[in-house]
């Protein structure tokens, strides 16, 4: 399982089930490498650290998983640049199960990927 880290300038970053219990554990202060991340998290700024199926996803504007951009319209998540286009749930079921990625989440993905 991920687990999603929030830190006070609400950046997010996902990391595996063992660096979420070292975190847990408290042992590790300060500047601390995260091999997921590729990167190192100061742990003092980090607000919270919640396993993926209890993320929320409160953002209006967001990527399907084959980089379609859609937003949030009257609760219904939609076509950016056409909005009157009924996208298919059977194509991307992350519509229906609200999995639909930030921009953000988007971009990490894309810059994690690698070729």
């Amino acid at each position: 399982m991920k687990y999603q880290i929030t830190t006070q300038t609400k950046e997010r970053y996902w990391i595996t089930e063992d660096e979420a219990k070292n975190i847990a554990k408290g042992e590790m202060k300060g500047l601390v490498f995260v091999p997921s991340v590729k990167g190192y998290i100061n742990l003092s700024f980090v607000v919270s650290v919640i396993p993926e199926n209890l993320v929320q996803n409160d953002h209006t504007e967001g990527r399907l998983h084959d980089g379609t951009k859609v937003i949030k319209r009257f609760g219904q998540w939609v076509d950016a640049h056409n909005p009157d286009v009924n996208l298919d749930h059977g194509h991307y079921p992350e519509l229906g199960t609200g999995e639909v990625m930030s921009e953000e989440d988007y971009q990490n993905k894309q810059s994690s990927v690698v070729v």
